[in-house]
């Protein structure tokens, strides 16, 4: 019998109306059975591994300390106040990684990874703000959380040269998280994390893209699909004498509304699926007589229906297949086991691209 779902104990109606990027949420109990899947021993083992992402921050008389990843043995050897995280623990402990089914009524290509931190009594990483969504589920021990006020890229910070912390800080609510709580913080809000005792965070951090770069990649894709011999037509904004030299308005608009409709006559909108799944982690392609398969821990998947067609983006390559692959994609989405055959009836190539984009991976 399959182990049942993690699910956050809270109405998700009521959080996306009023909470989600508009303002923190503190749900105790959310967890109400939930144990920390990993010990701090074993999150300091992940630490010294080279190919994980891990980092420590100390704050003593002298001010705030920065160690990156990997570390050794000797580096937890120090009287400071300090905190590590370790970055993508859910790409190493599937435990870890089963947190996000408590997050499944968000769109899941803005899920980027999960991030567990132990600190020392009175440990923490300074008074700060992040620019997306972060859930902070407390594992172990106890956990103060003070929250300021919103932040820019105009908001003053303290002059070091690897920590980006606030230079002022001004309490507005203060939360004591214990296992099993959750803390939710919307982007650009300060908050500051303090251990009242030794304790174990996992941070749940939801992303998006910046708006830089899908206009850049929407018009790169227009710029591929258009007649390079296609000229500005500006029959309908001459019709009155401009001054000599003088750029209308009726010609400003002209053109602006020419490149709205080009923009919007040349959209296949592939743009978004590829930059929200680029960068996952590619896994070797499975053996060919693999007898079931699953989606890889940090791949990414997503897709959307046009037109009784399914485009499918993977680790930021798309391949459109039949409508009739939707149940199939939201399995593998899902991270449900799947077999080669269920995935080649749909279409020939399915198989092919989903393994060559390192996204299958043999399931156990």
């Amino acid at each position: 019998m399959s182990e049942p779902l993690l699910t956050f104990q809270f109405d998700e109606k009521a959080f996306l109306e009023y909470y989600w990027q508009r303002r923190p949420l503190l749900m105790k109990a959310a967890l109400p059975s939930w144990q920390s899947p990993l010990t701090p021993e074993e999150l300091a083992g992940l630490a010294l591994e080279d190919d994980a992402d891990s980092r420590m921050i100390g704050k003593s008389k002298s001010g705030w300390a920065l160690k990156r990843g990997p570390l050794n043995t000797t580096d937890f050897q120090r009287s400071d106040d300090w905190t590590l995280l370790v970055n993508g623990v859910d790409q190493w402990v599937p435990e870890v990684a089963a947190l996000k089914e408590c997050l499944r009524f968000l769109p899941q290509w803005r899920f980027d990874d999960v991030m567990v931190s132990y600190a020392v009594s009175n440990g923490g990483v300074g008074p700060h703000f992040d620019r997306y969504d972060v859930f902070l589920v407390q594992g172990t021990g106890r956990r103060k959380w003070r929250l300021g006020d919103w932040c820019d890229e105009t908001t003053p910070r303290i002059n070091h040269e690897d920590l980006n912390l606030l230079q002022n800080f001004d309490t507005s609510e203060e939360y004591v998280l214990e296992a099993g709580d959750v803390l939710y913080v919307p982007p650009g809000l300060a908050h500051w994390g303090i251990a009242e005792t030794p304790c174990m965070t996992y941070s749940l951090g939801f992303r998006a893209p910046a708006i830089a770069t899908l206009l850049a990649r929407w018009t790169d894709k227009a710029l591929e699909r258009i007649d390079p011999d296609l000229l500005l037509e500006d029959r309908a904004s001459v019709v009155e004498t401009p001054a000599p030299g003088e750029i209308t308005h009726a010609h400003w608009n002209n053109a602006r509304e020419a490149i709205e409709n080009t923009l919007s006559a040349l959209d296949d909108g592939s743009w978004l699926g590829e930059i929200v799944t680029e960068h996952g982690e590619c896994a070797p392609p499975p053996r060919k007589d693999a007898k079931a398969l699953c989606l890889h821990t940090g791949a990414r998947v997503a897709w959307h229906a046009i037109e009784g067609q399914c485009c499918v983006y993977a680790n930021g390559e798309m391949l459109s297949v039949p409508s009739s692959a939707q149940p199939i994609l939201e399995r593998i989405c899902s991270g449900d086991r799947i077999t080669p055959a269920e995935i080649q009836s749909v279409d020939s190539e399915f198989l092919s691209f989903l393994a060559m984009s390192g996204v299958l991976v043999e399931a156990s």
